[in-house]
């Protein structure tokens, strides 16, 4: 276990909160958002949909059953730092392979904790996300602390968490289905593998050409402010114009939303969690979904499509079911073999498209 050391986070709103440093250390700079969900700490440090953000874990503990190699949901992790109230420094499971705090400061993230992290949460709710700064070093300027803080822009999000990633070969047999890769995480290409297909996996700046031998396009989740991926906008509108069977996720919900004219806003303080509850207008089902987002679609055109899916809690749009083209969408990850209280029957309706 680390020597404790001293830190601070200062808010976009001038709260200065004191606690200790484990992982990395350093300053950093980033959004800060929060997460409810108990379980799924490492997933979540590895989701490129947290790049340039500072993760709240408001569970009390994390790292209970330490970190391994195999769960990680993309290839490092995203975040600018992470905070929770406690991490474990000696944890108990046969698959760890380490502790939170080696990997963070393996990684390069610095972590902050012994803040009462459901106060901070609260804080949030109230007065909506905003920037923060965790630093080890003790801030003695705070006015100039601050103007950083108010300059700060989490921008060009899809191009970096993207940027090293090589497209992918064909992999499995079945409808051959494109991945239009926007930093999206395993669990996409495992339900489609689930569902016998063959899946290849390529980025924007590929162009249309890379889609056209394929019976459907997934448009994955990803990070940052969807209107300002112009480039990934206009590749959406070619393939819908061409009526190739469309499935977006997340950030492909948001942006197949702008290709077909809807708009963006964003929300106080997001959908981040485990638990997200989430009707289907259908089938007035309710399902517990995971999400990590901070913007929703608003202003869909009449004719375009239906509200399919909308949040328990706001109302906000979960899902779109289009009617001029053979495309769905959903703002949720769709898991499991869609039986029961599973969403993974959106593959199943995408298949159905592709048929």
């Amino acid at each position: 276990m680390n020597e404790k050391k001293k830190a601070w986070l200062l808010l976009q709103d001038g709260t200065l909160l004191a606690g200790e440093n484990f992982g990395a250390s350093g300053t950093v700079m980033g959004e800060v958002v929060f997460s409810t969900a108990m379980t799924g700490y490492q997933e979540a440090l590895s989701d490129p949909n947290y790049y340039g953000q500072i993760l709240i874990q408001t569970f009390p503990m994390m790292g209970n059953y330490g970190v391994n190699s195999e769960d990680f949901s993309g290839s490092r992790c995203y975040l600018r730092g992470c905070i929770v109230r406690e991490w474990c420094d000696e944890p108990s499971n046969f698959r760890s392979e380490g502790s939170i705090d080696r990997f963070l400061e393996e990684q390069g993230v610095v972590g902050l904790c012994g803040l009462d992290t459901r106060h901070l949460t609260a804080l949030l709710r109230e007065k909506g996300t905003m920037n923060g700064m965790i630093t080890t070093e003790e801030i003695t300027d705070l006015p100039a602390a601050l103007d950083k803080l108010s300059a700060f822009r989490i921008e060009n999000a899809v191009a970096a968490v993207t940027a090293d990633e090589q497209a992918q070969p064909v992999s499995g047999e079945g409808k051959k289905v494109a991945i239009l890769n926007l930093g999206y995480t395993a669990s996409a290409a495992a339900e489609l593998l689930r569902r016998g297909c063959s899946i290849s996996c390529h980025k924007v700046s590929e162009g249309a050409a890379a889609f056209a031998d394929c019976d459907g396009v997934v448009l994955s989740e990803g990070p940052g402010d969807p209107a300002e991926n112009t480039e990934a906008i206009a590749l959406i509108r070619q393939l819908a114009e061409r009526k190739v069977p469309l499935l977006g996720v997340g950030l492909g919900h948001q942006l197949l939303a702008l290709a077909n004219g809807a708009k963006s806003e964003k929300l106080p303080y997001g959908h981040r969690g485990a638990s997200q509850p989430v009707i289907d207008l259908r089938s007035h089902k309710t399902y517990p979904t995971s999400q990590n987002h901070g913007y929703v679609v608003t202003d869909l055109p009449d004719g375009v499509g239906t509200v399919s899916h909308e949040n328990v809690n706001d109302r906000s749009c979960e899902g779109i079911r289009y009617t001029a083209i053979p495309a769905l969408s959903v703002q949720f990850r769709p898991v499991g073999p869609g039986e029961g209280q599973d969403t993974g029957y959106i593959f199943d309706e995408f298949l159905g498209l592709m048929a």
